[in-house]
């Protein structure tokens, strides 16, 4: 989900840019109304935009070192994604599982 945000909002100036021609009554299919300097210039606030969302997702994500993995699972028909939970008193005393091995 992270990777389409970030696709549509490099997108977003240009959509903008269309739909500003499109109110001056230009042709946004013309090649003149393309030259290197718009682009150029909607391309790098595009990167400035999806970097900043990178950036900004970036400093939301957990650094807690004590935070326990807990892989994606299915039980009982649904599906439990992946996600990081606080370490709590009880998993120190709690024993790690035994692998599962294989039936014969």
């Amino acid at each position: 989900m992270r990777i389409v945000i970030n696709i549509l909002l490099f997108l977003l100036p240009f959509v903008l840019y269309v739909g500003w021609l499109h109110l001056k009554e230009r042709s946004p299919f013309l090649k003149e109304h393309w030259d290197r300097k718009p682009v150029v210039w909607l391309g790098l606030f595009g990167l400035a935009l999806s970097g900043s969302y990178f950036l900004w997702h970036l400093s939301k994500q957990s650094n807690d070192p004590t935070a326990i993995y807990e892989p994606a699972r299915l039980e009982n028909g649904v599906w439990h994604p992946a996600r990081l939970r606080p370490r709590t008193p009880d998993d120190d005393r709690r024993p790690a599982p035994a692998p599962e091995r294989p039936a014969p």
